[in-house]
């Protein structure tokens, strides 16, 4: 009877231990592709078999700060971010791209005011001419420093503020699925925005979850979920029929840029060697 007893004991104890945690920084007013990666981690959890609850922890803190949190493994254990080696030597890399590289496409939020002072640029040497800005934090500062350009960093709840003011920067570099979703939800508070029409820059790059190295089981499972959802055909499913996706790649084809090229000299061996089939045509790197 004792025997039973404990055995029962035992399987009703199971599910509070086998169930994944996953903690993720919610941020006060996310910006309208937050929602894409949540339907990712969403698909991903499903997909791994495991049972998981996700837990939001309001934070607006900069990717920085969001990246020691993680290597602690608390108050969160899991965040989106754009890939480096330093990240992915101290945390643990989920290594599929979510965006399917489209993240290393960028075009550049201005100033309405300053399209013209735009028009002439033909070369990186020339965009240098002007400042750029990226959110604290991010990995992508050091690939476009490291190619001329001048570049600050900002608090990301500020730059569409200082750009739609004219003050301290003058262009702000951001994925199309991120400039086309964000100026279509803050348009009417930051009138004076809009995207340059004309220049699209490219690196190779790759945004990953990344996960605490306390939580090792938890990448584990979002690997082994991703990579069954682009076996079964879902995860390309989610990415084509988003609508923040879906426009920005329509709007893209129907535009005439001139594509400037950046090298990503900290992209690892580990991205670089990732099957064709996680990029999106035209960047592979």
């Amino acid at each position: 009877m004792n025997k039973v007893l404990l055995l029962l004991l035992a399987l009703f104890s199971l599910p509070a231990q086998a169930r994944l945690a996953v903690n993720i920084p919610q941020p006060e007013q996310a910006p309208p592709h937050h929602d894409y990666y949540r339907q990712v981690l969403t698909l991903a959890l499903e997909k791994s078999g495991e049972p998981f609850t996700i837990n939001p922890v309001p934070l607006n803190e900069s990717q920085f700060r969001i990246a020691q949190m993680l290597f602690r493994g608390t108050p969160v254990n899991l965040a989106w971010m754009g890939t480096s080696s330093e990240y992915e030597q101290k945390l643990l890399p989920v290594r599929v791209p979510l965006m399917r590289g489209l993240s290393g496409f960028r075009v550049l939020l201005i100033n309405q005011s300053r399209q013209q002072e735009f028009s002439p640029v033909q070369s990186l040497a020339e965009l240098a001419a002007f400042t750029g800005v990226q959110g604290i934090g991010w990995s992508d500062i050091e690939v476009l420093k490291g190619a001329g350009l001048n570049i600050s960093a900002a608090r990301r709840s500020t730059i569409l503020d200082m750009l739609n003011r004219n003050q301290h920067v003058d262009y702000y570099p951001r994925s199309p699925v991120e400039a086309f979703g964000e100026l279509r939800a803050q348009g009417e508070q930051y009138p004076q925005l809009m995207i340059e029409p004309r220049l699209l820059l490219h690196y190779p790059f790759a945004v990953y979850f990344f996960v605490s190295p306390e939580a090792p089981r938890l990448a584990e499972a979002l690997q082994r979920g991703l990579e069954r959802a682009y076996n079964d055909g879902s995860f390309m499913a989610l990415f084509e029929q988003h609508p923040l996706i879906r426009t920005s790649l329509q709007q893209l084809q129907l535009e005439r840029r001139q594509r400037l090229e950046l090298v990503n000299p900290d992209l690892t061996e580990a991205t670089r060697a990732l099957p064709e089939h996680y990029w999106h045509p035209g960047a592979r790197p």
